[in-house]
């Protein structure tokens, strides 16, 4: 982190931060970006521990559930082309023609985001785009209900309140959460 120009203290600052806490923090704000780190030189040593083992569990079971997702999903992609197969095998056409591979999406589910902890909206945010990308949600107003689906509380009722008084006042995802983490 110390040589991409980032405005983030150095290794030394943390001397209480183990080798893997460090290297779980600099992954954390790669991913997440600097947002993430907000605060956090503020905290005591033991929340920041605590933080940085929360991100890690979180990140285990996240790639766990979405590995668990796609392996399913490549299963029953051979499944149907093995059936596909067998079909056309049997009706011993000629000509059939192979289909081109495709990813089929992949539905996930995300916990809502109520607005009281501001520390879950940066894992919410995180999960609402591997979420989309999974399920190839690729249009910016089909983006943003998707993510306003997943809202909760105090979140979405700001979130609505913009939209009544405004319809389409969240134009991307982007946007929305940009909005999100200025207010949460």
């Amino acid at each position: 982190m110390e040589d991409s120009g980032s405005r983030l203290p150095a290794r030394q600052d943390f001397p209480h931060l183990s080798d893997a806490h460090w290297a779980t923090l600099e992954k954390m704000v790669s991913l997440l970006g600097e947002a993430a780190f907000a605060g956090f030189p503020n905290l005591p040593a033991e929340q920041q521990r605590a933080r940085v083992e929360r991100f890690d569990k979180y990140e285990s079971s996240l790639i766990a559930h979405v590995s668990a997702a796609a392996q399913e999903a490549a299963r029953a992609t051979m499944r149907a082309e093995a059936q596909s197969a067998a079909q056309a095998s049997a009706a011993n056409t000629a000509s059939f023609a192979t289909r081109p591979t495709t990813t089929k999406p992949v539905k996930m589910s995300v916990p809502t985001f109520d607005g009281k902890d501001s520390d879950s909206l940066v894992f919410w945010v995180r999960e609402i785009e591997i979420a989309l990308s999974a399920g190839q949600i690729y249009d910016a107003r089909a983006q943003v209900a998707f993510a306003l689906s997943n809202l909760g509380g105090r979140a979405r009722a700001w979130a609505m309140a913009r939209e009544t008084a405004t319809p389409g006042y969240f134009t991307s995802w982007s946007f929305l959460e940009q909005e999100l983490r200025s207010t949460f």
